[in-house]
């Protein structure tokens, strides 16, 4: 890069000068002054070194003609300890290079260069900055050299460590150690610093941070060398530029952009404005920031205009008339404007003040006089002045849209929810089927039209085209066209409203319905199938509603009816209302997650109901036979329950045991999901009581008892593991408490995870698998 040449200043005076001193640097301070340079002169030690020794290597690319990439690297080496590398090709070094140029600070060959990036001669002593010493390896005539710059202490030192011939290319490679605290920031800075740079290969590797900025595992990833650099002749785009702001790229080196100095508001775009080194931009002598004189920030206000009005024509050229009432809205919704350049959408709104091209907006086609932006902002009359939303269907449940909710119509979501529109009433067999077929994911509103827009209105509230339109500011000769073209922008949302009266319920489905409700009497062979009208009358348990000694719920009366019981998703246990005292225990055991609900019946309501069979019904008695999927869940949790709590550290940290046996890691995991999703605290004399009948009968939940019996017996056998995990943590494995693990379970021959036995396979298992235990039984007597 070419020095600019420093002025001799115009100096006035008002006498004579006696004597003229001029300034020169004192030798006896070289030592703090050379300190200065390297140690004090970069606020980013990491970004600097980066930097300047990938600037070097493409200078010296460049005077050699070279046109192969440098090479940047960053990996563990042989003793895994990481290393940050920049390898060239280009002119190389010899030992004369080195004692005239690279040891002197100020020394440069590159003053007279118009396309090279050095020029302070402080580049190559950089990486002092960030270690106190780091080697690099000449080539240059056939003979290689490696040396050592480090701080001396008098001053700073290079010693060359060897030299030898060589058939290789003439290059430099500069090697520096990196602290094993700083992997991330090495690899986050060679994205930031070298984003940009031209002919460069990556030997990047991914880097395991573990717990790094506020977050466990942080990873890094490879970098990988097929990404894409966008490039025209105002600016360019990498896809692994970290800056998200507009920045500035001198000759593909990037520098942040200082919007105080420049005296604008911050412009979130992430692309550079590229400059090259003959166009009056200079940087500081650290190179870190740019130089903000008035020529400066002039070059770079004129070059963001020319960067603006190029995204702005973009935009433009973008806009389209549609028939899409939303993307107008859309557009007037959102202040934002986007651009799509090379596969990227980008936010163009901050570089509007900075453009001289006005921005076209998107018109409609078939208005040609209303005002859109105008219609935006009265948008919610468009359909509510006219319309109401009387009903609506949530998760198979039909609502007074009047009564629970506000019931508007919301136009941004005419499109995303489904819109029925009737005109007079909806019949029973209409909601019935479709609460049957709808998806249930989904919310329905069901609308009727209320009134109409006059022309004109005696009322103050506006609801009228003359007040809606302000039609009085506009010539009557434009007054039908300008309704029209509202009616029109109407009909755009009402047309998406489905017609329920012409919904038509299919033969098939009304037939299936009839078969629903047919149901056997009492499961007596050749009985008459009738069918379940009526109701009956009961007591349903609910929670109480203030705290009572001895009890667990109340007794509420509720009329229910027979069809709607037989198609509720629970299961009723019925006994009369002398015994409700024999449900009162049940009730916190099945509450919720088991789905079953506690009812007395008067001995009447009793008799009535065996006369017929409805299978979500049963007795007390049946129930308590055992030989239902409700109390085989019960009892199964129950014993989980008492399993877990009796080995609690085991449970709650069983992610140590992942490592160490993932066949014990998952069954656990099995056992915690099944008592997270089937446990409630419920009376323990009726759990109990549930669980001698099980005993008896075997009546357990098996897909998941063979589970617990296998892990019980275990964690009975094996009593340490309990007692060890106690001492671990549960967000991290401790090394040395699993390796005791590790060691016990072997030595109880206990199954585990291949991958912690010392032996060399003669094919790989996958990962996580375990080794049968004959495998096992012979390793142990290695």
């Amino acid at each position: 890069m070419i020095l600019e040449k420093q002025k001799e200043a115009q100096i006035f005076t008002d006498g004579e000068s006696q004597e003229s001193i001029g300034m020169s640097l004192d030798l006896d301070s070289a030592q703090i002054l050379m300190q200065m340079l390297s140690k004090n002169l970069y606020s980013d030690a990491i970004g600097s070194t980066i930097r300047e020794c990938a600037s070097n290597a493409l200078d010296s690319h460049r005077r050699a003609g070279v046109d192969k990439p440098i090479i940047v690297s960053f990996k563990a080496n042989e003793d895994s300890n990481y290393e940050f590398s920049v390898e060239d090709f280009g002119i190389g070094l010899d030992h004369i290079d080195v004692t005239n140029i690279i040891s002197k600070y100020g020394a440069s060959t590159k003053r007279e260069e118009a396309n090279s990036l050095g020029m302070m001669g402080l580049g190559f002593k950089a990486p002092l900055a960030y270690t106190s010493s780091f080697y690099f390896v000449a080539r240059k005539n056939n003979i290689e050299r490696k040396y050592m710059m480090y701080e001396g202490e008098d001053t700073n030192t290079i010693d060359l460590l060897y030299t030898s011939p060589t058939t290789e290319a003439n290059g430099v490679k500069v090697i520096i150690p990196v602290k094993y605290s700083d992997r991330s920031d090495f690899v986050d800075k060679i994205k930031e610093q070298l984003a940009y740079f031209e002919s460069v290969y990556f030997d990047v590797q991914s880097v395991n941070i573990g717990y790094y900025r506020g977050s466990y595992n942080h990873n890094t990833e490879a970098m990988k060398n097929d990404f894409v650099i966008f490039r025209s002749d105002d600016f360019q785009y990498s896809e692994i530029a970290t800056d998200v702001n507009l920045h500035i790229c001198l000759d593909n080196v990037y520098y942040p952009l200082d919007f105080e100095k420049l005296g604008i508001s911050r412009i979130e775009l992430p692309i550079a404005m590229r400059f090259s080194l003959i166009d009056g931009i200079f940087p500081t002598p650290n190179r870190e920031a740019l130089r903000y004189t008035q020529e400066a920030k002039k070059t770079i206000l004129a070059k963001l205009g020319k960067i603006a009005n190029f995204f702005l024509s973009k935009y433009n050229d973008e806009v389209t008339d549609t028939d899409n009432i939303q993307s107008i809205f859309s557009y007037y919704q959102d202040s934002s404007r986007y651009v799509t350049l090379v596969n990227n959408n980008y936010n163009i709104s901050s570089l509007l003040p900075h453009s001289t091209v006005s921005l076209v907006t998107p018109k409609l086609n078939g208005v040609e006089l209303l005002d859109l932006q105008q219609i935006y902002e009265i948008k919610y009359k468009l359909v509510n002045v006219e319309y109401n939303v009387k009903y609506s269907l949530e998760r198979g449940k039909l609502r007074d849209a009047t009564k629970h909710y506000n019931n508007d119509i919301r136009i941004q979501s005419i499109t995303d929810i489904n819109h029925y529109i009737f005109a007079d009433r909806i019949s029973g067999n209409i909601k019935d089927y479709l609460k049957a077929t709808l998806p249930h994911g989904e919310t329905y509103k069901f609308i009727k039209k209320v009134s109409s827009f006059p022309l004109r209105t005696k009322l103050s509230n506006g609801n009228s085209y003359v007040d809606f339109l302000d039609l009085n500011t506009h010539p009557k000769s434009q007054w039908r066209q300008r309704i029209k073209e509202l009616q029109y922008i109407q009909s755009l949302f009402t047309n998406k409203f489905i017609n329920l009266d012409e919904v038509v319920i299919p033969k098939e489905w009304l037939d299936a319905r009839k078969k629903q409700r047919v149901f056997v009497i009492g499961g007596i062979p050749g009985a008459r199938r009738v069918k379940l009208q009526g109701e009956i009358v009961g007591k349903l348990a609910q929670d109480l509603e203030r705290h009572v000694d001895g009890k667990n719920c109340k007794f509420v009366p509720e009329t229910l009816k027979l069809e709607k019981i037989a198609t509720m998703n629970s299961l009723f246990v019925y006994t009369n209302h002398e015994n409700a005292s024999k449900l009162d225990p049940l009730y916190h055991i099945s509450n919720g997650r088991q789905k079953i609900r506690f009812i007395t019946f008067s001995d009447r309501e009793i008799n009535s109901l065996e006369k017929v069979e409805i299978h979500n019904l049963i007795p007390l008695s049946k129930f308590m036979e055992g030989k239902n999927k409700p109390f085989r869940r019960i009892v199964t949790v129950y014993l989980i329950n008492q399993l877990m709590q009796d080995k609690k550290h085991v449970f709650d940290k069983s992610d140590n045991l992942k490592s160490i046996s993932s066949d014990l890691h998952n069954k656990l995991t099995e056992l915690r999901s099944y008592r997270s999703a089937n446990y409630c605290n419920g009376h323990a004399g009726m759990y109990e009581a549930m669980l001698e009948v099980a005993n008896d009968q075997n009546l357990f939940d098996h897909t998941i008892y063979s589970t617990y019996l296998e892990i019980k017996a275990l964690l009975e056998r094996l009593k340490f593991v309990n007692i060890i995990m106690k001492e671990m943590s549960a967000y991290g494995v401790n090394k040395g408490l699993r390796d005791v693990l590790c060691d016990l379970f072997k030595y109880y021959k206990h199954r585990i995870n291949y991958t912690n036995y010392k032996i060399k396979l003669n094919e790989e298992l996958p990962s996580g698998e375990a080794l049968e235990q004959e495998v096992i039984n012979q390793l142990e007597t290695i």
